[in-house]
């Protein structure tokens, strides 16, 4: 897993203000609890008092599903807050309901219910904009999706079982392969490792969780003992909780695909090679399943060297990067 100096949160929230302008608004609520996204407009926008019809990205964040915040300063790589700007982006970070304070199912109907909202006829997002930008307007023709680890799922699974909803031009899957009935996603420890620590860790926290308590922002590096124990011990099918209709699998959401008659956007899936916490092999898999299960899907797989989180420092210009970037935009922005 890639290292994140203590500096990084400042570094990147000091990015983020310089190049942005913040709203927050909520898209739902439960239980009383307000389940927001975050609103990051380029300034180059904001700036120009033309008319403006912006793009949209939606950016899901990762940390397992169990920890991080929108956005997740940590998580949130150079490269995409780069193209976001570039693009002249309205950048969305929808925050949702974290395990394992929720099941993770609730994550995704959370991320059902953003899409529905975005795509409102109110138009919502456009009226929290309007009143302090009204030259900025959403365009929502012109939407695509991106996460990071946990965020990448919640991104494929916008592209492939909500797209009915989510109307996604492209999407953008970062070492996101997290489906429960993928072999190579989180196995258990070899035979004669002891879990006996990571179990404690796990159960220790479980026990402590309050009746009815909901936690949609727990920013790196809280329950980061939690999420790293989960992993390296085997436990986080236990810790996402009861899926009795196997909406984590990625026969669900394929099937999902079949059913509806959605069109599939373009995928681009990066991958690290020496993936230590979603390994590579688990990417693999959900790559070839779809080219072989899903009819016409367009794919690009880049795989670069390197562990967990290998392109958080990576920019717009990079090789690898501007490569795939291209290749997105063609369909996102063409």
């Amino acid at each position: 897993m890639a290292l994140f100096p203590a500096e990084r949160r400042l570094e990147v929230l000091a990015d983020i203000q310089a190049r942005f302008d913040r709203l927050d608004v909520a898209y739902k609520s439960v239980n009383g609890t307000p389940i927001e996204t975050a609103i990051l407009i380029p300034k180059t926008l904001s700036s120009n008092n033309s008319p403006q019809n912006a793009p949209v990205l939606v950016h899901f964040h990762g940390g397992g599903l169990v920890c991080g915040t929108n956005p997740e300063p940590f998580f949130l790589v150079d490269w995409i807050r780069d193209l976001a700007y570039s693009a002249g982006a309205i950048l969305l970070s929808p925050a949702y309901r974290l395990v394992p304070e929720s099941k993770a199912v609730d994550s995704l109907t959370d991320v059902a219910d953003f899409w529905a909202w975005l795509h409102h006829h109110d138009r919502p997002l456009s009226s929290v904009i309007h009143p302090l930008l009204s030259h900025v307007t959403p365009d929502f023709s012109r939407v695509a999706t991106v996460g990071e680890s946990a965020g990448g799922f919640l991104a494929l699974q916008s592209a492939l079982a909500f797209n009915g909803t989510a109307k996604l031009r492209a999407a953008i899957v970062q070492y996101g392969a997290i489906f429960s009935d993928v072999e190579a996603w989180n196995p258990d420890p070899a035979v004669g490792v002891d879990r006996s620590g990571f179990e404690e860790v796990v159960r220790g926290y479980v026990r402590g969780l309050k009746e009815g308590e909901i936690q949609v922002s727990a920013p790196w590096p809280e329950k980061a003992e939690l999420v790293l124990a989960a992993l390296q011990g085997g436990f986080m099918r236990e810790l996402s909780g009861d899926d009795p209709e196997g909406r984590m699998t990625l026969e669900y959401a394929i099937t999902r695909v079949k059913e509806e008659g959605s069109l599939v956007p373009p995928i681009w899936f990066i991958q690290g090679s020496e993936d230590t916490l979603v390994a590579k092999e688990a990417m693999d898999e959900v790559v070839e399943r779809l080219k072989r299960e899903v009819e016409g899907v367009q794919v690009k797989y880049t795989i670069r060297e390197g562990d967990h989180g290998f392109d958080v420092g990576a920019r717009l210009e990079d090789d690898w990067v501007a490569e795939g970037v291209e290749w997105v935009n063609g369909f996102w922005l063409g």
